[in-house]
């Protein structure tokens, strides 16, 4: 299995294109789902907390809620995709990170969920 995203974008490219878009449509709202749990968990992709607030609480970034809805990936052409829909979410994730590094090696879960839906969505297509 692909250990980063973008490895596993590269090895999409061997299947044929319409098996790709759909496996990364498929895995974009899966792996949204994983990025939200560890959000709303105040911890990255690799289950580190993080740091603690100014004042040492521990920080949520729930406020207004805007920036946990606008936390989620898409599935472009045999890419996914980070979207930060609210002006400060760079600011704000790339100081507590919600998604696995780019270019690192994704957390188990994630590679495990990813594995599963490339499998699911090519046993689908021959399938057919």
């Amino acid at each position: 299995m692909s250990t980063s995203l973008a490895k596993f974008s590269a090895s999409l490219r061997d299947l044929p294109r319409v098996v790709s878009q759909k496996i990364t449509s498929a895995a974009a709202p899966a792996i949204t789902a994983m990025a939200k749990e560890t959000f709303d968990a105040s911890e990255n992709a690799y289950g580190v907390t993080w740091e603690p607030g100014a004042e040492g609480d521990k920080v949520t970034l729930q406020k207004s809620g805007a920036l946990a809805r606008g936390v989620h990936y898409v599935g472009i052409g045999t890419k996914l995709r980070v979207v930060l829909s609210v002006p400060y979410a760079k600011y704000q994730i790339g100081k507590r990170p919600v998604f696995p590094s780019q270019g690192a090696e994704l957390p188990t879960a994630y590679q495990k969920k990813l594995t599963e839906i490339a499998q699911k969505v090519i046993t689908e297509e021959l399938g057919k």
